[in-house]
């Protein structure tokens, strides 16, 4: 098939009729000319403060890309991607094509899909037509926990419309240009926050009108400890020598805490040099504001060491060793700790210890690295943004002009995911030439197997080879679609069968599973397809129930094992003829003898090649018969054994050295070997 500028795909001698994601895309090449991101509101007074600062984004990188320099991509080190949404962290990326529509993007809706296990989706489906929706999509994920990969109608313009290219000619944009449009789609989307890191300590560059409140991920629970700190408070950004830091303890979320501020701010008509503001907050309004005048100055730049003493009802603060005030109330009787600025108020935080009357440290944090142990407060954009759909099913000569999307992507936001989706393929080069040129942070790939008449795809083992071997040779996570739906010359499956693809995938060392499509696409297209988990009109079908199930009983918990794992070999027994790009099963120093049906063995291994641990993943070759057979351990190697359950995500230790296989149509099972 064809994509939407009519280049071809890259494998003209596969004749299965793959490539349906290109025919689903509307041929759209209209553009917004320019983009922006909106102002904060500006807010007054001294507990609510001034207007507001200019709030932090994710850190660029010091790139050439970033400051409008051409530049060469560079393979993404291990670090830089185990980095990235999606990629790294524990949860293994379980996503969807073809989400609900406009109409449809409700938070009911997203509750259904995550509801069903998914963790994120890709915002098709017409959500691309504004950069308004895209963002209403993001605010719904948001609420239900979802995260979203943002197809934007720029970044389509930018890579279909034109090569990006310091050559020069017609349609083309320099790095520069490219750079500068992708920062403003960035911009539209991207989380910001009040917090960063500067010069290993916290900076809280203002808030908004209200108050912006950061809190500490753990102290739910916490009702009696010592709160201490080190604070500089900064000038306000409307000049003069206004200065103002604060703290809120005992805090049951950012809208009900006691907050305390240190200021310089005139709260008595009398005047004093420098103040303790306390203020109590209830749903995000001060119930009370009580000023303690202090005996010495508060000076912006000067640092103050401030330790706070909860004891039940009884809050005592100190700075700089000298008693300062002591204050009785019970409103809240456990809480986190954090720190607070409003509109321009602005300080420098370090060296935080919270610690239980026994002595124990609850929290300790002096900014020598992330903010891992605190929710930050946001200042605009949206969390359930993980990155850019930068292309879907590209041709080989869009690979220059992609390249230097992803490295302007991965300058201008390092935690953005610049995700690109290749064609299915029986072309080796196509799949290194994307690795050598565009230099993703993974592969992607989709190709649908479940034919008419009861066929299967007789390429997709050949596929999968060429993308795992690449996957493996360039270190970078592999990604597939799978087959949801029916369509031209391929079959509805059945649970087994989804449940086959997806167990296929995990041998064959995938680490995404995403589903072609969640959605229905409109009948009005022409493409002839069958429903998919949920039908046009919105009502689910029993692949809802199958993904639901399979997702959350299975996928996830089993994804999470073999997520931060190494594919070392996959290989098929007992079945001849083999597939194409199948590689048999020989005798090795893990496994003697397969007996019985035929079985696709994945054997994984740690990232450190010299650990002893394998993990061994036996998946059901058929997807519509059981799978009876026996393994045999080689027990000079293997000295112990351990089957996976994924309902209590632990390890049962098997009697050895022999397994006996019992697999349904398209199931799998999960050992643990423990070598000598």
């Amino acid at each position: 098939m064809h994509d939407e500028h009519g280049s071809s795909t890259p494998d003209p001698d596969d004749n299965t009729d793959q490539s349906i994601h290109a025919a689903i895309r509307p041929n759209r090449r209209s553009i917004l000319a320019a983009m922006g991101t909106g102002a904060i509101a500006a807010a007054t007074g001294p507990v609510v403060s001034a207007p507001p600062a200019a709030a932090s984004v994710r850190p660029a990188s010091a790139s050439p890309v970033a400051a409008g320099v051409p530049a060469t991509a560079v393979p993404p080190a291990a670090e830089v991607i185990s980095e990235l949404p999606l990629v790294g962290g524990e949860e293994f990326p379980i996503g969807l094509w073809w989400p609900p529509p406009p109409f449809e993007t409700t938070l009911e809706r997203y509750q259904e899909i995550k509801d069903a296990g998914f963790t994120y989706t890709h915002s098709n489906n017409y959500l691309f037509a504004d950069a308004h929706i895209q963002r209403y999509a993001l605010s719904i994920a948001e609420q239900v926990g979802l995260q979203l990969v943002v197809d934007d109608p720029t970044i389509r313009w930018l890579r279909s419309d034109f090569d990006i290219t310091s050559a020069g000619g017609d349609f083309t944009l320099t790095p520069a240009q490219a750079s500068t449009k992708t920062r403003q789609v960035l911009d539209l989307y991207r989380p910001r926050s009040y917090w960063s890191i500067q010069d290993g300590r916290l900076l809280q560059n203002g808030g908004t009108s209200a108050g912006s409140i950061g809190l500490s991920r753990e102290g739910g629970d916490w009702s009696d400890y010592a709160f201490a700190f080190d604070v500089a408070p900064r000038q306000t950004g409307g000049g003069g020598s206004y200065a103002q830091s604060g703290w809120a303890f005992r805090a049951k979320d950012q809208q009900n805490a006691y907050v305390w501020l240190l200021s310089n701010f005139r709260y008595t008509s009398q005047g004093a040099p420098g103040y303790l503001a306390k203020a109590l907050f209830v749903n995000g309004n001060p119930v009370w504001v009580r000023p303690v005048p202090l005996d010495f100055a508060v000076t912006a730049g000067t640092s103050y060491h401030v330790e706070l003493t909860v004891s039940g009802d009884t809050f005592t603060t100190s700075i700089n060793g000298q008693l300062v005030d002591t204050t009785t109330d019970s409103t809240y009787r456990k809480g986190r700790v954090g720190f607070r600025e409003a509109g321009t108020t602005s300080s420098l935080y370090d060296n935080v210890k919270v610690t239980a009357p026994d002595g124990t440290i609850l929290l300790a944090d002096d900014f020598s690295g992330d903010l891992g142990k605190w929710n930050a407060p946001s200042a605009g954009g949206y969390r359930s943004f993980v990155g850019i759909d930068v292309y879907d099913e590209p041709s080989a000569n869009k690979f220059e002009t992609l390249g230097q999307l992803v490295e302007i992507i991965r300058a201008l936001d390092p935690k953005a995911l610049p995700y690109i989706n290749l064609f299915p393929t029986t072309d080796p080069n196509y799949v290194r030439q994307f690795v050598d040129i565009v230099k993703p942070v993974l592969i992607s790939f989709d190709r649908y197997p479940l034919l008419t008449n009861g066929r299967d795809d007789a390429n997709y083992f050949l596929n999968w080879k060429i993308v795992r071997d690449a996957g493996l040779a360039a270190n970078l996570p592999t990604w597939i679609f799978i087959q949801t739906l029916s369509y031209a010359n391929h079959r509805e499956p059945t649970a087994s069968e989804i449940l086959w693809q997806i167990n296929v995938s995990l041998a064959y060392g995938a680490k995404g599973i995403q589903y072609f499509t969640y959605w229905t696409p409109d009948p009005a297209r022409g493409e002839g397809f069958g429903p998919a988990l949920i039908t046009v009109d919105g009502e689910r079908t029993v692949r809802y129930d199958s993904a639901k199930e399979i997702n959350n009983g299975w996928l996830a918990p089993v994804g999470r094992e073999l997520k931060p794992l190494v594919s070392e070999s996959v290989t098929h027994a007992n079945e001849s003829p083999l597939p194409a790009g199948a590689a048999g099963w020989t005798a090795d120093e893990y496994v003697r003898a397969v007996q019985g049906d035929p079985l696709i063995l994945g054997r994984f291994r740690d990232t450190d090649p010299s650990a002893g641990t394998r993990w061994l993943l036996l998946a059901n070759r058929a997807h519509f018969k059981r799978c009876k057979g026996l393994v045999d351990l080689n027990a000079s190697t293997v000295r112990e054994v351990a089957r996976f359950d994924p309902a209590s995500q632990s390890y049962a230790p098997q009697k050895g050295p022999r397994l006996s296989v019992d697999l349904e149509p398209g199931a799998a099972v999960l050992y643990r070997l423990r070598t000598r």
